[in-house]
């Protein structure tokens, strides 16, 4: 998120320093936004996308927290990363509603984190971690009770609480081995790497990318990606699932957080995207 927070405020020309926590301006992690010393309630959720800024702003009372995942918003099937709107930054600051992003130590962390609940709601027994990223490992590798394509995609979608799977790659009869990264899971070398260990699905948020950023490079970049990642899939025995991007982020908080936050006495709601697929 280090590339990320800087370049979606410069688009617009706003200066986040002067609102943001000096530490998160650093780290573009931890207390993004401080509006208060006192927490009663908690709002968790994956982006800070429209609807739920809307919703926690008829909900909120004040003293609250927003804990999310990803600091900036994102369109998974539009320009890609947004700023949270600076009039919508002042009007949180002035309800009395904090912000704090988690975003790659939950990546990474081996029991409490977003490829975590992933393996958790599986079942999977993890044999190893792939996929380096931060200090850690955003992926886990490992086996399920064994599954057709079809019946772990539908496992997914409840799992989830999707309708809509992107779905690619084979469809093996039975599964017994699953690769997971949550979130993005559009590198080659990620599908390489899990194919290597046996994998036999591929389970993530999105396994191909789907941003059109409006900037050339970016444009560029987003069209070679999506076309190298169909193109391995098409090659490939391994079952490709994707659920969406936010969906896969979302639900630790659901099953994780909402407790962890309730154990510490506030109210807490999570608060879900009407478009997984936005």
């Amino acid at each position: 998120m280090s590339r990320w927070v800087p370049k979606v405020y410069a688009g617009i020309g706003y200066d986040y320093a002067a609102i943001f926590e000096p530490d998160f301006c650093q780290r573009c992690n931890g207390l993004m936004l401080r509006s208060g010393e006192v927490l009663r309630e908690v709002y968790c959720a994956a982006f800070p996308t429209p609807g739920v800024i809307r919703e926690l702003l008829t909900r909120a009372s004040g003293d609250a927290l927003l804990f999310l995942h990803h600091p900036v918003d994102l369109e998974v099937s539009g320009v890609g990363f947004l700023p949270i709107p600076p009039d919508c930054l002042e009007l949180l600051k002035a309800r009395g509603v904090s912000i704090y992003a988690c975003h790659a130590p939950m990546d990474c962390h081996d029991q409490i984190g977003t490829t975590a609940a992933i393996v958790q709601a599986f079942g999977v027994t993890v044999e190893r971690s792939f996929a380096p990223y931060g200090r850690g490992f955003a992926g886990r590798i490992g086996v399920i009770d064994e599954l057709s394509a079809d019946a772990l995609a539908g496992k997914g979608r409840r799992v989830f609480g999707v309708e809509r799977t992107e779905i690619g790659g084979g469809r093996p009869a039975a599964i017994s081995r699953v690769a997971i990264v949550a979130g993005g899971g559009d590198e080659v070398e990620l599908f390489r790497e899990a194919q290597r260990w046996g994998a036999q699905a591929f389970i993530t948020g999105e396994w191909y990318t789907r941003t059109r950023p409006r900037d050339e490079e970016g444009r560029r970049w987003a069209q070679a990606n999506r076309a190298a990642c169909r193109a391995y899939a098409d090659s490939s025995q391994m079952a490709f699932l994707g659920f969406s991007h936010a969906a896969s982020e979302y639900l630790v908080m659901r099953q994780q957080m909402a407790s962890y936050f309730e154990q510490q006495g506030l109210r807490v709601r999570c608060l879900a995207q009407s478009d997984w697929w936005r």
